[in-house]
């Protein structure tokens, strides 16, 4: 398979983070698992991790999973990763591999914040790679991108493109950009391997997901009915992919030799991507959404640049600015996604991407069964266990879990098993 050892894991306390730490603790070969993660003034690093922990895996498997998630405190920002000398020499001996998943996904930060996560937060991943692969046991270092390196250029886009001229929806997507540029930089010092999901959304089992961003982002700010109508391209396509799928692929990827020194696109491919009309609709029947007029985008440009901007209250207008970071995706780039020969390689592996029609009623019906967040049906280890134990666990909480839509006005369930 290629690493056989301990991973330190950068990120870990994230969306997909946390989806790849369950499934490193379901391969035996990884025996530890080191998690980087800032301590504050209410609890040391060891403390959150076990709180983490906690919510994350059953009673009865508690003992094991802390005997193999190791917390090392420190700060990607910093330089090191702001992690103390005996932890480094710790590592030194002890580590075979490095994923660096930490990133900031705030697409509307300032250019310099998102660099200085993304950007230099990599660099300091990345020199103590290469300090850690000098002195130690490291084997190599795995980076996880985003498909939208390749900006707002239309065009198809392949593993092995990356610098195409190319201008950006935000600088999220530009410091990645920069990001990555510099990752293969280090190529020549450290095997590395390359990942870029796309659009991910939540599990296809169950739809959970601990945030509502990116795809969800227009859909809350319907369901809350601060939009009268939504401003769109409704052909516009948008590219996504279940967190599972990614965190499977990276686990599967992460373990293979042949996976150095290779680009990889984690993302639902050419002809499998959904356009904003498909979504609406969606969203209308699962997610429980009251249907609004769409309406073109230079029709949204004049109202907004025109005096008809009174006609509509400042709220709708607060919430037009928090979804600014979105609107090249609302509009549509043109660019489309080639993971034909990523795709393939995974489904040598055993991995397979679903289509958005397989858990699109997972993924909407999550939305309000948890009501966007505030109150999730199941506990969260519900959502963590192994493919293998989760239907008998769901079919247990059944009576329990607020898993329907029959309450919020459609009487169609969502099924939990």
């Amino acid at each position: 398979m290629g690493v056989s050892g301990n991973v330190l894991l950068t990120g870990g306390t994230g969306f997909i983070g946390k989806a790849v730490l369950a499934r490193l603790l379901d391969v035996p070969s990884y025996r530890r698992i080191y998690l980087l993660v800032r301590g504050n003034d209410r609890a040391t690093a060891a403390e959150r991790v076990d709180k983490i922990l906690t919510r994350m895996f059953p009673a009865g498997r508690l003992e094991e999973v802390r005997s193999r998630v190791i917390a090392i405190e420190g700060n990607i920002e910093k330089p090191g990763l702001g992690i103390c000398e005996n932890d480094v020499a710790r590592l030194k001996l002890d580590l075979h591999q490095i994923l660096h998943i930490g990133a900031s996904t705030d697409f509307g930060a300032p250019l310099d914040e998102s660099r200085l996560t993304n950007v230099e937060g990599t660099r300091h991943a990345l020199d103590l790679a290469v300090r850690l692969r000098k002195a130690g046991t490291l084997k190599r270092f795995d980076y996880v991108s985003t498909a939208y390196v390749a900006g707002t250029t239309a065009g198809v886009v392949t593993e092995d493109d990356l610098d195409r001229g190319q201008e950006f929806a935000n600088n999220y997507e530009q410091s990645k950009y920069e990001a990555e540029l510099l990752v293969r930089e280090y190529k020549s010092f450290l095997p590395i391997a390359i990942y870029r999901p796309s659009i991910v959304v939540g599990d296809s089992n169950h739809g959970h997901t601990p945030h509502f961003k990116v795809l969800y982002w227009p859909l809350l700010l319907l369901s809350k009915n601060l939009l009268p109508f939504f401003a769109c391209n409704q052909r516009a396509h948008l590219d996504v992919v279940p967190v599972d799928f990614v965190a499977d692929g990276l686990v599967a990827l992460m373990q293979r030799e042949g996976s150095v020194g290779r680009t990889f696109m984690l993302s639902a491919g050419l002809g499998h991507e959904i356009n904003i009309r498909e979504l609406l609709r969606d969203a209308y029947q699962y997610a429980s959404i009251k249907e609004r007029p769409v309406v073109p985008l230079w029709t949204f440009n004049l109202i907004m640049n025109t005096p008809l901007k009174k006609l509509f209250h400042e709220g709708f207008w607060d919430a037009v600015e928090m979804a600014r970071p979105y609107f090249a995706y609302f509009k549509g780039t043109g660019v489309r996604f080639d993971a034909s020969r990523t795709l393939e390689v995974l489904r040598g592996l055993g991995v397979q991407s679903p289509r958005w029609s397989q858990y699109k009623r997972e993924v909407l019906g999550y939305c309000v069964a948890s009501r966007w967040g505030r109150k999730p049906p199941m506990p969260e280890y519900a959502y963590y266990l192994p493919v293998s134990g989760k239907k008998e666990l769901w079919r247990s909480l059944e009576g329990e879990a607020e898993v329907s839509l029959a309450a919020a006005g459609n009487a169609t369930p969502v099924p939990v098993a």
